[in-house]
């Protein structure tokens, strides 16, 4: 099998109050490895009389060069 700009090499999921944190490592067509944390978060939208529920998603690329002013 041909390997894809999101092969993940590791996975694991925090679940932290209200949020849901995803800590991926995935490898690039070069064969260098970067960690992609994504932060799931449970949002109310309240558009007229009856609220939803829906996610709100933000992620961060980290990748090798940056990992030493990072942690």
């Amino acid at each position: 099998m041909k390997k894809t700009e999101n092969d993940i090499i590791f996975s694991k999921t925090i679940k932290a109050g209200k949020r849901i944190y995803y800590l991926d490592v995935k490898e690039n067509r070069k064969g260098e490895l970067f960690l992609v944390i994504t932060e799931s978060k449970q949002v109310t939208i309240n558009t007229g009389d009856k609220p939803e529920q829906s996610f709100e998603k933000h992620k961060i690329f980290l990748y090798r060069e940056d990992f030493n002013n990072f942690f």
